[in-house]
């Protein structure tokens, strides 16, 4: 959470947004690294609630950033996908920290961290619906190559990512991979929030190992589309009764990729067992998960090329998870960071 913006900037940068508007009340959100404020506001229509959301965290390029109030309004434009109406956008500000944006406040609540306090059929229903809204993004077509997907003279566009241009998703994998290792074996991407920097360093050789194997063993993968690799519970807003999806936030920094490293991703963030969780629970959460993506895909089939991708692309995921530790749980106490690590191993127990 950012809290070094005052009340009076951030009533600027709702006027900025929609200058006919005045903020009456703001309350700063507990979740994430950048400025995220609940506003309420006076406007020509009456009372309103909004989001204020500015890049303050050095974790997002601004060309990046950029792109979020432009995906909220395609997405919601062109798919069933439930995102946030877009109020007003700034790409960039002489007095105010830029991009930001003022956005629809959605109903809903973020239910990271009790997950295992959902209902089962809940849980279910956010499961097949997540895999529903994964394929309406895949449907919005395919993209002109690999990359980060940011803003470029106004306008949506694939950048190149923290690795440079990149011929193929292949050598996406592959750079990504090898970052993700070297962080490892350095201390995590974070070392200095880590507790333990060298936890997973005995793992990296083996790792290096099977991944590279993976990597040149994978079959071809499929044209790149929008892919939003962070669809996580932190960034959902849901009935937590229902398990219905009333938002699906988070949508800077998003990948042009193949649609199979966005179901791995997925599947990573919402199928990793938590509370009493049994392997067939997990099993049959995948099922649904994929049963909703399949339903809403017509020509897509889980085949045996996709199954080989995906797989691969788990251990990319588990090791970026793995490096990126020290900051998810940055404000967990060493029990919890021990429990994670120890999930971390027993799915690399199990897949090397």
């Amino acid at each position: 959470m950012d809290d070094s913006v005052d009340d009076e900037t951030v009533a600027g940068m709702v006027e900025a947004c929609r200058p006919e508007w005045a903020v009456e009340a703001v309350e700063r959100s507990a979740h994430g690294t950048d400025l995220v404020c609940f506003v309420t506001c006076r406007t020509p229509g009456g009372s309103r609630e909004a989001v204020l959301k500015a890049t303050t965290a050095d974790f997002v390029a601004p060309a990046i950033a950029r792109s979020e109030p432009r995906l909220f309004s395609l997405v919601g434009r062109e798919t069933s996908i439930p995102v946030p109406d877009v109020y007003g956008a700034v790409d960039a500000h002489d007095g105010y920290p830029a991009p930001f944006y003022l956005v629809e406040r959605r109903p809903g609540e973020n239910v990271e961290g009790r997950v295992d306090e959902l209902p089962a059929a809940a849980r279910e229903r956010v499961v097949r619906e997540s895999g529903r809204n994964l394929a309406a993004l895949h449907e919005l077509g395919e993209l002109p190559r690999v990359g980060r997907v940011g803003v470029r003279n106004g306008e949506l566009a694939v950048l190149d990512g923290q690795h440079g241009p990149c011929d193929g998703f292949r050598e996406w994998v592959r750079a990504h991979v090898e970052g993700s290792l070297e962080a490892l074996a350095d201390g995590t991407y974070f070392p200095e929030l880590a507790d333990d920097p060298d936890r997973f360093a005995d793992l990296v050789p083996r790792l290096r190992e099977v991944c590279a194997a993976r990597v040149d063993d994978m079959p071809a993968p499929d044209p790149p589309r929008y892919c939003h690799w962070d669809y996580r519970y932190g960034n959902l807003l849901v009935d937590p009764e229902t398990g219905r999806t009333e938002a699906v936030l988070d949508w800077a920094n998003l990948l042009s990729a193949p649609p199979a490293y966005n179901l791995a991703a997925v599947e990573a963030h919402l199928l990793d067992p938590c509370g009493d969780d049994t392997d067939a629970r997990v099993d049959g959460l995948r099922s649904v998960f994929r049963e909703g993506y399949a339903d809403a895909r017509e020509a897509w089939t889980f085949d045996e090329s996709v199954e080989r991708r995906v797989e691969t692309y788990l251990l990319a995921c588990r090791v970026d998870a793995m490096a990126a530790m020290p900051l998810w749980y940055e404000d967990a106490g060493p029990d919890a960071r021990d429990e994670r690590a120890a999930v971390h191993r027993a799915f690399l127990d199990d897949y090397l």
